[in-house]
């Protein structure tokens, strides 16, 4: 009878050991519970900032093109508070010569799962700031099956005005080369015969010898004049050609060294490609024989796949003080501007190397879809 009361304590401290194991294990789990919450909350965190304050902006669009939900980047393109836009359709902030684009865009990017682009002329609510965007979108569907557009709409202005100052200079340049076609030839077709035929007439007089030579220096000098504006061992052989006749005939007028090394000119230019490449390999070798006083001369075309590399550089022994090339100059600053246009960088040395050289180099990328040649394999 004294040992009847033994199983039953031993089976409530056995049901008391069971229920600390199971709270032990419920507090384990809860404090994993509040740290998996917490990693979610900060990783929620993390993106809702990465979406709010992405470089683009991003938007959700229903299928009637109305703003389901946006981050702070598209509100501060579109110019109105977040909560405003909301409900709005996005078509509000499209300017009046691209809405009809607009909506036929959004009926196509809606049919279709796969990504789709339109470039767009934005502007405010009220019509004012017009700006230019590029809308990258792709259809998905919403938890209830219906179509909606996650949009990323980039500020790509800058990048629309440099292609259109590009344009207005190629416009220009087209211009400017014509007017020298004309001068050229005006100058060889005109002012050259006249002379000719007077060197003639002079030549049978008893005392013409002596201005004969100083018409002969007038008809070199309106050929050098000619060939400088409108050189025509451009349009009949090519850039290469060319710059190694330019090269050549510039060292020996100024008794410089010239080093010239030139790849191939396969697949040959365009002949925009190639006037424009000239013309900057012109202003470049002025600029630097400008800029010193040099003895020697290096020039490099290199044409690896897809780009035109041009090197230029002068080495003597009594360059110009200080030994380095002004950036900041009037003429350095209107080349890297020409280099832009081009679509080209250009990379100035502001100092001589170890060997005394000192110059430049432009490296143009090349659209080698649009390089058309003539049968006898000469720009087109």
């Amino acid at each position: 009878m004294n040992d009847s009361p033994m199983p039953e304590t031993t089976s409530r401290e056995a049901l008391a050991h069971e229920l600390r194991v199971h709270q032990i294990e419920l507090e384990q789990q809860n404090e994993e519970l509040q740290r998996t919450q917490s990693d979610l909350a900060t990783a929620h965190d993390r993106y809702r900032d990465l979406y709010d304050f992405a470089p683009v902006g991003y938007c959700t669009l229903d299928a009637q093109g109305c703003m389901l939900k946006i981050n702070l980047t598209g509100a501060g393109l579109l110019g109105q508070p977040r909560a405003a836009l909301v409900g709005k359709p996005l078509a509000r902030f499209v300017s009046a010569n691209d809405i009809d684009r607009w909506h036929l865009y959004l009926r196509w990017a809606l049919a279709r799962e796969t990504p789709q682009r339109i470039d767009l002329t934005m502007n405010f609510a009220d019509g004012t700031l017009h700006w230019f965007a590029a809308i990258n979108s792709v259809r998905v569907l919403d938890a209830g099956g219906e179509p909606t557009l996650r949009v990323s709409i980039t500020d790509v202005t800058d990048r629309m005005r440099s292609e259109v100052e590009r344009r207005i200079a190629a416009i220009d340049a087209d211009a400017r080369e014509s007017e020298r076609r004309r001068m050229a030839l005006e100058l060889h077709e005109d002012l050259g015969q006249r002379l000719s035929a007077l060197k003639i007439r002079l030549a049978g007089l008893s005392d013409g010898h002596s201005v004969t030579g100083e018409i002969d220096q007038a008809l070199s000098l309106v050929r050098r004049i000619t060939t400088d504006l409108r050189p025509p061992m451009l349009d009949d052989l090519g850039l290469h050609p060319a710059i190694e006749w330019l090269a050549k005939d510039t060292a020996r007028r100024l008794n410089l060294k010239l080093s010239l090394r030139m790849d191939n000119d396969l697949p040959p230019l365009g002949r925009a490609v190639s006037l424009s490449l000239y013309r900057f390999f012109q202003e470049s070798l002025s600029y630097l024989l400008h800029e010193t006083n040099a003895s020697e001369l290096s020039i490099e075309l290199r044409r690896p796949f897809g780009q035109f590399i041009f090197i230029l550089r002068a080495r003597g022994s009594e360059l110009k003080t200080p030994w380095r090339l002004d950036t900041r100059s009037e003429p350095s600053l209107i080349l890297e501007h020409r280099a832009r246009l081009l679509g080209g960088r250009l990379v100035f040395d502001t100092g001589p190397d170890a060997s005394g050289w000192i110059g430049l180099q432009l490296t143009q990328n090349l659209d080698l879809k649009e390089t058309p040649v003539d049968r006898a394999g000469r720009p087109a």
